[in-house]
C-alpha cells in the first residue's frame, strides 16, 4: 500500500473517470484493472475475477481510509476474501424456483392464495399474486413489509427484523394500489416470499436448500449466509463510502440478499448458467435464463435480468444482476454466447460497478 496525501487522493478521483472511458470495459479487461477503476480511492477491498477462453483470472485491492493499495493478480487458491453479495442472493433464489418448477412442485401461476391457504387470511389482491409476478417484480408489493419504525443509527439494517410473523400479518394487511399484475418495481418483499414459500414446501431453512441444492453440487464450498469463525476472518470490513459498517444479518427476507460468497465461486455458478441444460444444473438453468418479463431496458426471467447488446441481438445476450448491503457491493454478469463472465465484489457499498455494467450490456449511445 502507498501512501497519498489528500490532494493526490482528490485528483486521482478525478481522473479515475477519465481512465475509465479511454479503458475499453469487457469480459476482456484486464481484472486488476476493473478492480482500480471500481473501487477508485474508497476503502475497503475488491476482487475482481473473469472467466474467458477457459481460464479463470482474479485480482484483489485492499485500500485504508487515505491509503489507495496496488491493484494486483490472485491466484484462485489463495484465501479469498468473502463478500456480501445482496441482491445477487435474488437469482439463487429464482434457480431454487426453476427447480420446483422443472419437478413440478410449482407452477408459475401459483398464487399466494392457494400456497398459503391453511397460513393467512389474505385479501382478495394480495391472494391472486402469482410466483411468476413475485419472481418478476410485478406483484404490486411494496419493497420491504410494514414494520414498526427501526432504531435509529447508521447500521441501521431493514432486513434484520422481519420474521415469518411479520410477513403473514403484513401481507394480511396489505392494500394494493392495483390489482396485479403492475409495471415493474423491484423490490425485495417478493422474493423473499418466494423463499419462504419453498422453505415450506419443502422443509428445510432457505440457506440450506441454497447449499444442498446448488452450492455444494457445483463446489461453491464458501457461498452460505451465516459465516463460521473461520470465514467471519476473511469478511473484509464493509464500507458506506467511507465511513465503516457493520455486517448485515437477515431473518424472514434472507432469500433477496443474505449470501455471502466469493468471485472464484460466483465464476463456478456463472460457467453452470452458461453450460444451460447440458450443464451440472441441468433444465433448470436453462428455464432460469428464459425471459419472463419485458422491462424496459431489460427482460426479466426468474429474478435473473438480461439485455441483448445492440450487435448480435438476442444471441449475444448478457445475463446480470447487482447487489447490494450496508457496506458492499457486487456484480454478476456473463455472456453463454461467448462463454465469458465476470464478477466484482467489493466491500464498499459505494463501489462503480453501474459504469462496468452499462459498459457490457448497453450500446454506446444509451451510456
Amino acid at each position: 500500500m502507498r501512501h497519498l496525501p489528500a490532494s493526490l487522493l482528490a485528483l486521482s478521483a478525478l481522473l479515475l473517470p477519465l481512465a475509465g472511458h479511454a479503458e475499453r470495459t469487457g469480459f476482456d479487461s484486464p481484472p486488476a484493472s476493473l478492480a482500480a477503476r471500481v473501487l477508485g480511492d474508497r476503502p475497503g477491498t475488491i476482487v475482481a475475477g473473469t472467466w474467458r477462453d477457459g481460464a479463470a483470472r482474479y485480482a484483489i485491492q485492499r485500500n485504508a481510509p487515505g491509503r489507495v493499495g496496488l491493484a494486483k493478480p490472485m491466484a484462485a487458491t489463495q484465501a479469498q476474501p468473502v463478500f456480501e453479495i445482496g441482491s445477487i442472493s435474488k437469482v439463487f433464489t429464482g434457480l431454487l424456483l426453476a427447480q420446483a418448477v422443472e419437478r413440478g412442485d410449482f407452477s408459475l401461476d401459483d398464487t399466494l392464495g392457494r400456497l398459503l391457504a391453511d397460513k393467512a387470511t389474505l385479501p382478495p389482491p394480495v391472494a391472486a399474486i402469482t410466483l411468476r409476478q413475485l419472481i418478476t417484480h410485478t406483484a404490486c408489493l411494496p419493497n420491504l413489509p410494514a414494520l414498526p419504525a427501526r432504531p435509529p443509527g447508521p447500521d441501521s439494517n431493514p432486513f434484520a427484523r422481519p420474521t415469518r410473523a411479520h410477513l403473514m400479518v403484513a401481507l394480511s394487511s396489505l392494500e394494493l394500489a392495483q390489482s396485479p399484475p403492475c409495471a415493474p418495481r423491484y423490490g425485495s418483499l417478493g422474493i423473499a416470499l418466494v423463499g419462504q414459500l419453498l422453505s415450506e414446501r419443502y422443509g428445510q431453512p432457505w440457506d440450506q436448500l441454497v447449499r444442498e441444492r446448488i452450492a455444494a453440487p457445483l463446489g461453491m464450498k464458501d457461498t452460505v449466509q451465516h459465516l463460521d469463525a473461520a470465514r467471519a476472518k476473511r469478511l473484509p470490513q464493509g464500507y458506506a463510502g467511507h465511513a465503516a459498517r457493520a455486517p448485515w444479518e437477515f431473518g424472514a427476507l434472507a432469500a433477496a440478499g443474505a449470501l455471502r460468497s466469493t468471485a472464484p465461486d460466483l465464476l463456478l455458478f456463472a460457467r453452470a448458467l452458461m453450460a444451460g441444460r447440458a450443464g451440472p444444473l441441468g433444465a433448470a438453468a436453462e428455464r432460469l435464463r428464459e425471459p419472463l418479463s419485458a422491462q424496459g431496458e431489460y427482460d426479466v426471467g426468474y429474478a435473473l435480468r438480461m439485455r441483448d447488446p445492440a450487435a448480435g441481438g438476442a444471441q449475444r445476450r448478457i445475463y446480470f444482476h447487482t447487489g447490494q448491503t450496508g457496506g458492499y457491493r457486487a456484480l454478476l454478469a456473463f455472456s453463454p454466447a461467448t462463454s465469458e463472465a465476470l464478477v466484482l465484489l467489493a466491500s464498499n457499498d459505494a463501489a462503480a460497478v453501474a459504469p462496468v455494467l452499462d459498459a457490457l450490456t448497453l450500446p454506446l449511445a444509451a451510456r
